[in-house]
C-alpha cells in the first residue's frame, strides 16, 4: 500500500461526560439567559410606562392652557 495509513489506538471520539454535566451547564446557561431577559423586559416596560404617563400629563396641561386662552 502506497499512501499514508491511519492507525487509532482508541476510540475516535470520546464522550465528553459521563455525569451530564454539559446538560446541568447548559441549563445554567438558558435560565441566567432568561433571567436577563425578564429583568430587562421588566426595566424596558416600566421606562415606558413612565414615558407614557408624562407625555400625558404634559399634553392634558397644555390641552388645558390653550382652552383657557380661547
Amino acid at each position: 500500500m502506497s499512501g499514508t495509513q491511519f492507525l487509532t489506538t482508541g476510540p475516535m471520539f470520546k464522550k465528553l461526560d459521563d455525569k451530564g454535566q454539559g446538560s446541568a451547564e447548559l441549563i445554567l446557561i438558558v435560565g441566567g439567559l432568561l433571567v436577563v431577559v425578564l429583568f430587562v423586559g421588566s426595566y424596558l416596560s416600566n421606562v415606558t410606562q413612565k414615558t407614557q404617563n408624562s407625555l400625558n400629563n404634559l399634553l392634558k396641561i397644555e390641552r388645558d392652557k390653550l382652552i383657557n386662552k380661547i
